[in-house]
């Protein structure tokens, strides 16, 4: 197949020369030639279209309400004009072409691309790669089009299109023209790569759509075309995008079809042509994509190639991409020598203001004119006048723009509308060095500032929601050389006030009662954590609204203990709602959307609490009615009547140390709580203090069920009371020593009654210990009995180791520090402790023989000593060798080591 013949034409002429053909114009319009200064009455029976003063012609036509003839004879019989001649629609000849659809393709009219093709109709040194759906490689109107492309989804079969979406762009891009078969692509003749990125039924993986794009760059394309997309940002199709950029290679994407103010990416990156929709009378599609960044637009509605050789109509965003694309290719085949950011630039100075003056986010820089971007010469700063802030031009974040600043006394104002408080990030691009310092002015809110604009290095700035003002200029008013630069805008929305609450624990705390708040995704794998604790029971609404379609919300609600609910029931842009009832507790909500990536947006969160006094608990007046408890799960009761008893229950498997916590009580009220057996004895009970709306009590129990009886001296239903359980296993009568390493010596040295733990059932077997709790522990194991009265000022007769450090001395276990103090409350180190055991054992050191640790030198003051006590096997060091002598020691350690020499 020879992809890069000549085109023949039916008639045998060569584009662009055959015979023109002039129709009359519908709006009926003449061309007048005066001798002189057309009449005053001419002025009053005529409106005016468009005057030639240097021909001395007027476009006009009759004034509303006027006779069309008698006006026309009129003027043709009046003594000072020349003639009066109708005003006729001139085609060229490119709209000649015998395509037999020709007349079905009216976007070709909207965007003025047939007028064009009487200068350019074609590029056959550009190949356009579209990564879509694949095409129709055997289409009759595409086949003599096609170069080699690839199918990423199975790589070993040809890219052939099986959707039929990816055969609808390139027809639109390049059908072949004037070949007597159905349509006329805008190019009559270019070189179409197909690349199969996405599925059978349109859809397809990230990681495709980036491979795509580096492959059309990596194999000779000059344009990628992307209609496609999807609402995420990350750093791989950042990078992707950049690598084209990098390579001189024009993106081209669709904003999208979702109705709203969220253009997809990868059209959303500033280097990317974002392409929106038109309809047929060229305003702006309600179904199309809008946003800040938005370039273009280009008809909605298209009449284009269809698989199996067919023909189809065929709409959204995604047929106007193509073409954009197709008019980039032209502009290349008249101006070879531009830069993708000169093309990028074209198209939008050249487009037609079919909204706002200037951008707006609708319809960008306006409609798509191929004709305008072939004739029109192109600006280096299409924003001139715009030296003063008065004359600033209206920008967008997310979009790159190139200016030019002339000299000194050249200013560039440009204006953007920020939707929220955030950071605005700026960034000079050029490939040359400016000739001189360049500053950037900010005019917003918080004032007027100035900043150093260093090309290449991103400036940060705080800006406030609303019209913000900005000026690029030469530090040095007398610079007199000109420098073209780009400019790229990015914007990050506010950390909304809740943050850092990313995680549950570090949930906001969230006050009981109805309310909204506002919230953002700021960063990567931002989701905000919130948590009421509630003191009644109620019925909650709780209601989670974005203002964008980046954000997908998943609302999520979970009582502290219990199994989490999630909600994601609707689209991207859509609200999310759960009603549920609550009971006494903590509640935790999580608002986060289904991707991680940052979005410029806010979110509502509509909290709606309807307290309800009852008591889930009832009936549970009788002991057989008593309501099972798990432990570390608050539970809300209230009582109706004076006379109302709560019972509870709970069982133990192992004997464990039982906090029974109640809180809520009113200051007016007293409360009773008793632990009681199963057969009601009581074990322990305990009655609130007038004032005090809390009891606290403790009981250690042996595995059983037991019974919590609760009891009031007045009733109260205006708050409920909060009942929690805690248990902790005992072993050893304590409640930190499960499961730990030195549980077994632990014990041992408790039941032989050398060790004790806290007076709460505690051990802090991870506490270092102190030099006085060891001198004790010695004295107590090995039995020393009598002592020698202690000289230490820190240490006096009524200190609790006094006795003991008196017995340490006499025994020579221990001296002081060389100021005289003893330091009881110290920490001991790992060597204080194995020279302490080596006195105790008698071990007075050894010199001979290697030294044990990595981190022990030859000189060290205790190295004998480690030697005998490492030989014999009572220390040892960690697996890297050392010993880490300057380590404190914990009470563990101590009671391990201790209790091995107890067992020598």
């Amino acid at each position: 197949m020879d992809s890069w013949g000549k085109i023949a034409y039916a008639d045998g002429a060569a584009a662009g020369y055959t015979r023109e053909k002039a129709t009359q114009v519908a709006d009926s319009t003449w061309i007048i030639k005066w001798s002189g200064e057309p009449t005053p009455e001419f002025y009053a029976s005529s409106e005016i279209v468009r005057p030639y003063d240097a021909s001395g012609t007027v476009v006009a036509k009759p004034a509303s309400g006027r006779s069309e003839a008698e006006w026309q004879s009129h003027w043709e019989q009046a003594a000072q004009v020349s003639y009066v001649v109708p005003n006729r629609a001139v085609q060229t000849a490119s709209a000649a072409t015998n395509d037999p659809f020709l007349s079905k393709q009216t976007y070709l009219n909207q965007t003025h691309t047939i007028e064009a093709w009487n200068s350019v109709n074609k590029n056959e040194s550009i190949v356009i790669a579209i990564v879509d759906t694949g095409v129709d490689l055997d289409h009759p109107d595409l086949i003599g089009n096609l170069v080699p492309g690839i199918n990423l989804v199975n790589p070993e079969i040809p890219p052939d299109d099986d959707n039929g979406h990816g055969t609808n762009v390139a027809g639109v891009i390049a059908a072949m023209g004037n070949n007597g078969k159905g349509v006329s692509g805008m190019l009559w003749k270019a070189g179409i790569m197909p690349i199969k990125a996405l599925e059978t039924n349109g859809r397809g993986d990230e990681d495709k759509l980036g491979a795509g794009i580096r492959y059309a760059v990596d194999h000779g394309a000059k344009i990628v075309v992307l209609s496609v997309g999807l609402l995420r940002n990350d750093a791989y199709l950042q990078e992707i995008v950049q690598y084209a950029e990098d390579h001189q290679v024009l993106l081209v994407a669709a904003s999208g079809n979702d109705e709203g103010r969220n253009i997809r990416y990868p059209a959303a990156y500033p280097t990317v042509l974002a392409v929106g929709g038109v309809n047929e009378n060229n305003a702006a599609e309600e179904r199309s994509n809008y946003g800040p960044e938005l370039d273009l637009v280009a008809p909605w509605s298209v009449f284009t190639t269809a698989m199996e050789g067919k023909y189809e109509y065929r709409d959204g965003t995604s047929m106007a991409a193509p073409q954009v694309a197709a008019a980039a290719a032209l502009v290349w085949a008249k101006y070879p020598e531009m830069k993708v950011s000169e093309v990028r630039n074209l198209l939008r100075q050249t487009a037609d203001e079919i909204g706002e003056p200037g951008w707006d986010e609708r319809t960008g820089y306006g409609l798509l004119r191929v004709d305008r971007a072939l004739s029109e010469v192109y600006k280096t700063d299409m924003y001139e006048p715009n030296d003063q802030r008065t004359e600033a031009k209206p920008i967008s974040f997310g979009r790159m723009v190139s200016a030019e600043l002339s000299g000194g006394s050249d200013v560039d104002w440009f204006s953007i509308d920020i939707p929220y408080d955030g950071t605005l990030s700026m960034r000079l691009v050029s490939e040359d060095a400016p000739p001189s310092s360049v500053k950037l002015t900010h005019a917003g809110g918080r004032g007027v500032f100035a900043y150093p604009f260093n090309p290449g290095t991103p400036l940060e700035l705080k800006v406030e929601k609303g019209m913000n003002s900005f000026a690029v200029q030469y530090d040095k008013s007398d610079e007199s050389r000109a420098w073209t630069y780009r400019l790229a805008c990015s914007f990050t929305i506010y950390r909304d006030p809740f943050e850092d609450n990313d995680k549950q624990y570090k949930a906001f705390k969230l006050p009981v009662r109805s309310q909204t708040v506002v919230g953002t995704f700021d960063h990567e794998g931002d989701e905000d954590w919130y948590a009421i604790t509630f003191e009644q029971s109620g019925n909650v609404t709780v209601t989670m609204t974005p203002d964008t379609k980046r954000i997908d919300p998943v609302l999520m609600v979970q009582k502290k203990g219990e199994k989490a609910v999630t909600i994601d029931e609707n689209s991207d842009g859509e609200l999310e709602t759960y009603t549920f009832e609550v009971f006494p507790g903590t509640y935790y909500l999580r608002a986060s959307k289904l991707l991680p990536d940052p979005a410029i947006g806010e979110y509502a969160l509509n909290i709606r609490y309807e307290p309800l006094y009852i008591d889930p608990n009832e009936p549970n007046d009788r002991p057989y009615q008593a309501t099972v408890v798990s432990f570390d799960t608050p539970y809300e009761g209230v009582f109706d009547q004076s006379a109302d008893i709560d019972y509870f229950k709970f069982t133990l498997t192992e004997r464990s140390l039982v906090r029974l916590t109640v809180t809520g009580i009113p200051e007016n009220r007293q409360l009773s709580a008793s632990f009681q057996y199963s057969n009601l004895g009581e074990i322990t009970k305990q009655v609130s203090v007038p004032g005090d709306r809390r009891i606290v009590m403790s009981a250690a129990l042996d595995p059983g069920t037991y019974l919590i009886r609760l009891g009031t001296n007045q009733a109260f239903q205006n708050q409920m009371y909060k009942l929690n359980l805690h248990a902790d296993v005992l072993s050893g009568n304590y409640t930190d020593i499960t499961g730990h390493w030195a549980h077994d010596n632990i014990v041992e040295l408790t039941d032989k009654g050398i060790i004790e733990g806290y007076g709460n059932y505690e051990f802090r077997p991870d506490r270092t210990i102190s030099r006085s709790e060891a001198v004790a522990l010695v004295v107590k194991a090995f039995g020393y009995t009598k002592k020698r009265e202690a000289y230490f000022p820190d240490v006096p007769a009524g200190h609790w180791s006094n006795d003991a450090i008196s017995k340490a001395l006499q025994a020579g276990l221990v001296d002081g520090y060389p100021n005289g103090l003893f330091r009881p409350d110290g920490s001991l180190s790992r060597v204080e402790m194995a020279v302490l055991f080596a006195k105790a054992l008698g071990i007075n050191g050894k010199l001979r023989g290697d030294i044990p640790f990595a981190d022990i030198d030859a000189d060290y003051w205790a190295l004998p000593i480690l030697k005998q006590m490492s030989a014999e096997g009572w220390i040892t060091g960690y697996d890297d060798g050392t010993f880490r002598p300057d380590h404190l020691t914990t009470r563990a350690e101590f009671a391990a080591l201790l209790n091995r020499i107890m067992n020598r």
